[in-house]
């Protein structure tokens, strides 16, 4: 199993060093704000509680703000690797989690090809590189749910609750629902006969969990009062359940997370589901990977039935169900492939690797030029590349309505202000510089007053300015 990690290992490090040579997306897929609350940890000193450019607080808990901060602290900036490694690592370990639980309770072949089943689908060549939670929640989530399966049969519970706890600060208490679905397979179980039951004591373990979650959440409180309340517990937890920025009501995109599985896991999720009907029509003998195949089968069907009860739907919240999905597959694929000899399975897994490294690099590096957010992204680096040039990073530079991405390539957090702010700074003595979209709308609360505006640097150099950054002398 060791050489077998190794490859596993070797494949997710190939598809990130892919996506983070290839142009950025950073204004893409709602980036921006996770990449903002890293600089504000790492800039502003901000650990508990953190702000977007826009001075509006956390949406998430703190674990992958804090996993990629403590990355970038030994240099000080926060880069793209350094933003994007918790979701590369998060990603692996999820593969080889994958890969240990296929290899003892199915077989080798089992266990390789669910891991190379979830790394070589959309889900994870996504997330790999995404600055944003995904990654980190399908790893925790899939730790909490075998934890919860190996609690099951030990009794001990402890490890389950604190991986529970990491789970929960990384994008609150569904991590908790999603890795203990698994374990209503126990009544399923008890209707076959079985008779180990769910046991053992909790209480160490809860005070842990409470102690970790709910002592950041007073720290955080304490820090910014009322408004963490309204954003998480308000806005995203419930208002996710009741409603989305459509008016649509909980069950009314019910048919919508089977529908996302099936396409973001293709074609993967074809075999996981003739996997899932085999749990059913099909059991294994053996106990152990009976209970197994059924615990999967719950935590995948019952993540679905809980996501379909929400009304906010989004793709990409189906992602910490693939590990199980994946593991069914992957049995699956052993069974069809058990005639194949060794050498042709060890020549095929190398050509499904290759197939899939292949479309991972065309799709990262030649159509992903051609899309806007990623033009505009990779514009935002040039432009903090001219500012740098024309300035040291001592410039008193304002931003207004510019994209964040354009002070992420440079380093700073700083607080968007409004556009009759910036005027007044333009229109004071102090030496004064301003990124700004809107030029016009600037020029026009200066009232006349702009016969000074000087153009540091602008993106695109030709044509109408996407950004453009004025000051009221020039710097050098």
């Amino acid at each position: 199993m060791y050489r077998v990690a190794l490859l596993i290992t070797a494949l997710t490090v190939a598809l990130f060093a892919i996506r983070i040579t290839g142009p950025s997306d950073l204004m893409d897929k709602d980036q921006e704000r996770p990449a903002a609350y890293v600089l504000d940890a790492v800039r502003n000193g901000n650990w508990i509680c953190q702000r977007d450019w826009l001075g509006a607080v956390t949406s998430k808990p703190p674990l992958y703000t804090w996993l990629a901060a403590l990355a970038s602290l030994p240099t000080g900036r926060v880069s793209l690797v350094t933003l994007m490694l918790p979701a590369a690592l998060a990603t692996l370990g999820a593969s080889l989690l994958v890969l240990g639980v296929g290899w003892t309770f199915f077989d080798r072949r089992a266990g390789l090809l669910a891991a190379l089943t979830y790394l070589l689908s959309f889900v994870a060549m996504k997330q790999v590189a995404l600055a944003r939670t995904d990654g980190l929640f399908s790893f925790t989530v899939a730790l909490v749910a075998m934890l919860a399966f190996r609690a099951w049969s030990t009794g001990r519970w402890t490890w389950f609750w604190l991986a529970a706890a990491a789970a929960t600060l990384t994008k609150g208490p569904l991590g908790v629902v999603l890795g203990a679905a698994g374990l209503t397979a126990r009544w399923w179980e008890a209707r076959s006969g079985a008779t180990l039951r769910l046991r053992g004591n909790h209480v160490a373990g809860v005070v842990l969990f409470l102690v970790i979650t709910a002592g950041w959440f007073g720290l955080a409180y304490r820090q910014v009062g009322h408004e963490l309340v309204d954003q998480m517990l308000g806005s995203e937890l419930v208002g996710h359940v009741v409603g989305d920025n459509k008016g649509a009501g909980p069950l009314a995109n019910c048919y919508k997370p089977l529908l996302y599985f099936l396409a973001r896991f293709a074609p993967w999720s074809v075999v996981a589901c003739v996997g899932l009907v085999r749990v059913v029509r099909r059991p294994a003998a053996a106990e152990p990977e009976r209970r197994l195949e059924r615990f999967l089968f719950c935590w995948c069907v019952v993540g679905l039935l809980l996501f379909s009860v929400g009304a906010h739907q989004r793709g990409d919240l189906i992602f910490p169900l693939v590990p199980a999905a994946a593991l069914l597959a992957g049995r699956e694929l052993a069974r069809w492939v058990r005639p194949v000899g060794a050498r042709a399975f060890g020549c095929g897994v190398v050509v499904v690797m290759a197939g899939g490294l292949g479309i991972d690099w065309h799709n990262c590096h030649v159509q992903a030029r051609q899309e806007t957010c990623t033009q505009q992204t990779e514009g935002m680096r040039v432009l903090a590349d001219q500012i740098r040039q024309q300035a040291d990073e001592s410039l008193p530079l304002t931003h207004v309505d510019d994209p964040f991405a354009l002070q992420f390539f440079l380093n700073t957090m700083q607080t968007a202000v409004p556009v009759e702010r910036a005027a007044k700074l333009l229109q004071g003595d102090a030496p004064a510089f301003v990124a700004v979209r809107n030029l016009p709308a600037l020029k026009n609360q200066m009232a006349g007053d702009d016969s000074r505006l000087q153009v540091l640097a602008r993106w695109p150099s030709t044509g109408e300015a996407f950004v453009t950054v004025v000051g009221n002398r020039l710097s050098r």
